[in-house]
């Protein structure tokens, strides 16, 4: 009941009119989840016996790094929403006199920077999680190997689905040299996202 209960209350933040979570930190979510669902492959296929001790070393060091990733992408989904309602509070900050506006201008530009790498170290994280679906595909179990693709599958949607985020920040930063740096890792991210799917075997 409370997992339930959990999922419908994230559901229904997400449709709410409220700012956040946004499409950043939701796209995070659903990369934990993928990684998530690639752990369940790993983690199961330990529970069996694993007679190739070169074969095990490879799941139990797949299983170590999914947790770390695990618990990384977790922190970064709340420090997305953070971003986005520090940037927010920078928005209201007043501006009636000059010292005010200037003021106001840099907060907003300091947290939109933020907002902006915060998603980029998300893309960096979920590009790690490919490659944890790549090689556990190789080693799982193959009753549980469906696990570890749709993990794959659900990792490279939320790669350009967070970069969307990236997207609609760039153009809100004035200096160009900080945005064009943004933009020259944005891209490099997305690669990860259109190489082909690793098939089954």
């Amino acid at each position: 009941m409370s997992n339930a209960s959990t999922s419908v209350q994230l559901r229904d933040q997400v449709a709410s009119t409220d700012p956040t979570p946004g499409g950043g930190s939701f796209s995070i979510v659903a990369a934990t989840l993928a990684v998530a669902s690639i752990q369940k492959g790993v983690t199961v296929s330990l529970k069996k016996s694993v007679a190739d001790s070169a074969r095990r070393r490879g799941l139990l060091d797949l299983s170590s790094g999914a947790s770390a990733l695990l618990a990384s992408l977790s922190e970064l989904a709340d420090a997305d929403s953070l971003a986005f309602q520090g940037y927010l509070k920078a928005c209201a900050l007043p501006g009636t006199t000059d010292e005010e506006k200037a003021f106001r201008r840099a907060a907003k530009e300091d947290g939109l920077v933020r907002a902006t790498r915060i998603p980029l170290e998300a893309a960096a994280e979920m590009a790690r999680g490919l490659e944890f679906a790549e090689a556990a595909a190789k080693l799982v179990d193959s009753r549980v190997r469906s696990e570890v693709l749709a993990g794959g599958v659900l990792l490279r949607a939320s790669i350009r689905s967070v970069l969307f985020s990236v997207d609609a920040n760039l153009s809100g930063i004035s200096d160009a040299v900080v945005r064009d740096a943004l933009k020259r890792q944005r891209n490099e991210l997305e690669h990860p996202a259109t190489l082909p799917e690793t098939a089954a075997p």
